[in-house]
Order: C-alpha cells, then sequence, then structure tokens
C-alpha cells in the first residue's frame, strides 16, 4: 500500500504532518491471513521528561507555572492529516463486514453510504424498533453495551458516539471482549475547535444538548489506551490540525 492509497483512504492530501501508519491494515499486503504491520501511535517521544521540552516549555514561562506542572500538564499535539469523516468511515467499509454504531433511526446519510459500500452492514440505534429490520437492531450501548449483534465484524465504526455516554469505556471494554481483533474507528467533536472556542468568547457553548464529555487528542488517547486498544492512525476532520471541528482515530485491541 503506497502512501497515495493510505492519503485517499483518509480523505484529502494532507497539507500537514505525515502518514504514521496504514490505515486499513486489511486491505494492504501481508502475511496472507489479512493483517499486516502496523505502525503502532503512542505519545511524542520527545515529551516525555522535562530536559526533552525544554525548549518548548521556555517560551510558556510567563505563565507562572513550575517545571513539574508543565511536565504533567501540557501535551505536545501531533499534527496529523486533515481528512473527511465521512470518506474515513466509507473507505473503512468498503467490501468489509462492518457494525456501525448509532446508525440513527431512520438510517442516517452516513449508515446509508455505508451500505452501499459493505459487504455486509449492520446497524446499531438506541432509537430504532425493537424488530426494525432484519440488518438494524435496538440496543442501548451505555446500559447494555454487551447486548450487541454478536457477528464476525472487519470493522466496527463509532461515529460520534462517545461523547453521547455516561460511561464510553464500558463500551470500549465490551467491544474489546466481544470483538478481540475487530479495527475500531472513532470520531469524535474536538474540545478544543476554532468553532467551539469562537463561541466560547462570545459566551455561549457550541455543545450538543445530549453529550455528555468533550475529548482533545490526549483524553481521547487516554481513553482508548485504558480500555486495551492502540491507535494505528488519526486525523483531524472539518478544518486544519489541533483547532478542527473533530478528531478521527483508526485503533485496534491489544493482545491479551
Amino acid at each position: 500500500m503506497t502512501e497515495d492509497t493510505v492519503e485517499y483512504a483518509m480523505g484529502d492530501t494532507p497539507s500537514h504532518g505525515k502518514v504514521v501508519a496504514h490505515i486499513f491494515p486489511s486491505t494492504v499486503d501481508g502475511d496472507g491471513d489479512g493483517h499486516s504491520p502496523v505502525a503502532v501511535m503512542s505519545p511524542p517521544t520527545q515529551y516525555q521528561s522535562l530536559s526533552d521540552i525544554q525548549a518548548d516549555l521556555a517560551e510558556l514561562g510567563r505563565l507562572g507555572v513550575d517545571d513539574a506542572y508543565r511536565v504533567k500538564q501540557l501535551h505536545k499535539i501531533p499534527d496529523g492529516l486533515e481528512v473527511d469523516r465521512a470518506t474515513v468511515c466509507v473507505e473503512a467499509a468498503r467490501d468489509k463486514r462492518v457494525l456501525h454504531l448509532g446508525c440513527g433511526w431512520p438510517p442516517s446519510p452516513l449508515h446509508q453510504e455505508l451500505a452501499k459500500v459493505a459487504a455486509h452492514l449492520i446497524g446499531v440505534d438506541i432509537a430504532a424498533p425493537h424488530s426494525a429490520r432484519e440488518n438494524i437492531w435496538q440496543a442501548d450501548l451505555d446500559r447494555h453495551p454487551e447486548g450487541l449483534p454478536l457477528r464476525e465484524y472487519d470493522v466496527i465504526i463509532a461515529g460520534e458516539i462517545l461523547e453521547h455516554l455516561g460511561n464510553p469505556g464500558n463500551l470500549l471494554k465490551a467491544l474489546r471482549k466481544l470483538f478481540p481483533e475487530t479495527m475500531l474507528v472513532i470520531t469524535v467533536p474536538n474540545a478544543f475547535s476554532a468553532v467551539g472556542l469562537e463561541w466560547v468568547k462570545r459566551g455561549y457553548e457550541n455543545c450538543n444538548r445530549e453529550h455528555t464529555c468533550w475529548y482533545s487528542w490526549h483524553t481521547l488517547f487516554e481513553l482508548v489506551t485504558r480500555c486495551g486498544y492502540f491507535v494505528c492512525n488519526f486525523g483531524w476532520y472539518n478544518g486544519p490540525p489541533y483547532i478542527a471541528e473533530g478528531i478521527v482515530f483508526l485503533v485496534k485491541p491489544k493482545e491479551a
């Protein structure tokens, strides 16, 4: 798989950063079983000690906080790619067996696009009737995440879901237990989006009333890592790195 293919899979041609991993390992040449080497992402190593980030911290001295605080609280944000959220999800689903969490009822435009390209697609949404359709299930991902339809899936898409849940870690842990080899595509709004910050300056929160939390790159990384996943790649959607509208993570369960 070439970097050009990777860039297409993630959406737009990146103007910042570089490709750090294959986007969808099962689509590239590998060892014959559908798996290929994946570059594991971790927090930038140059920021793991004070001596490594001294240059960056020097300009922050005016904040009046001590070095220990800075090391604990300040995290360099990776550049990543600028991507289109829908394109990432659609390309992840192409010719795959897909579980779409939060598919909407009636099915969302994204779910309809996934249905055009997936080899097999099952959607789940709390608003769906119990007997909606053969491929649409009703489930409460917050209270009963273990009640998902048990099938073999190549990809699970969790688009704009985690921020709605009271305990998103429960869902991620359930997914890892139920589907220990399945890739997961996660998208969430960015806590530090430029649009959101502009509203805050005016005394407003630009926030869905059903949301329970905000995610930054670091907090989403921390959540998925605690829940037993490693990050293969990520991107920023609807805007440039750091201040984009949202974040896309491609994660895979760690080996037990």
